[in-house]
């Protein structure tokens, strides 16, 4: 049968806008199934930047017997690269500022005690201003839990440290409050020998006087979601 001009012009209207609605589904189809698979998935691996504000480097070692000397490193940065459910595919890179050293107390026997740590005896902060520890390897322990291998770079030397390392975000952290995706921290605990980097200083003395080889380290460090992820 003939359709009238009026028909016509109808039939195309309606014939226009089903083709524009079949789209206007299969956008929402995808967009529906993209964001399903998100939220499936919320703690797909990560890259995250640490936030110096909200994280810490500290370490205790014995100046003598009687003297225990505690420091911090007040600046640091790095990433943290996190796997939810592959731990041992995480991995951390730290860079701390060895002149942002603090310590506990200011005078070790009459000398000022930062001197002697960031000075040419131990740190040498100004000829090496950056120490680094990055990992190599994550053996998994339990669900966030781990031992980490990693180069740890002093004084320009690079040598193997192995430290105790736990992961934590909002889906592992029993404390948190919610459900946040865009942050990720780990904690970090270990001792090296400081004489396998060839700092020596106050380790030739006998009796209480000795200085002690062994140092220990903790990390603390939380970091946001990285801007390009």
């Amino acid at each position: 049968m003939d359709l009238t001009p009026t028909r016509l012009i109808l039939k195309k209207i309606i014939d226009t806008n089903n083709v524009m609605f079949k789209k206007f589904i299969v956008i929402m189809c995808l967009t529906l199934l993209s964001t399903s698979a998100a939220m499936a998935d919320p703690m797909q691996p990560r890259l995250y930047d640490i936030n110096n504000e909200k994280s810490f480097a500290r370490f205790v070692t014995k100046m003598c017997t009687a003297d225990i000397i505690k420091g911090e490193f007040k600046e640091f940065s790095g990433q943290i690269y996190f796997d939810e459910w592959e731990p041992e595919n995480s991995w951390v890179d730290v860079t701390l500022n060895a002149n942002s050293l603090s310590l506990d107390h200011e005078f070790h026997k009459g000398e000022f005690l930062v001197d002697i740590i960031a000075g040419d005896q131990i740190l040498k902060a100004i000829t090496f201003p950056s120490i680094k520890l990055k990992s190599t390897k994550i053996e998994r322990t339990s669900q966030n839990t781990g031992i980490m291998i990693a180069d740890l770079t002093l004084v320009g030397e690079t040598h193997p440290i192995t430290l105790e390392i736990t992961f934590e975000n909002s889906m592992t952290d029993r404390y948190a409050k919610k459900v946040d995706v865009n942050t990720v921290s780990f904690s970090a605990y270990g001792t090296f020998k400081r004489s396998e980097w060839n700092v020596l200083y106050g380790l030739d003395r006998v009796g209480i006087r000795r200085m002690s080889d062994d140092v220990q380290v903790f990390i603390s460090a939380i970091g946001g979601l990285h801007k390009d992820e």
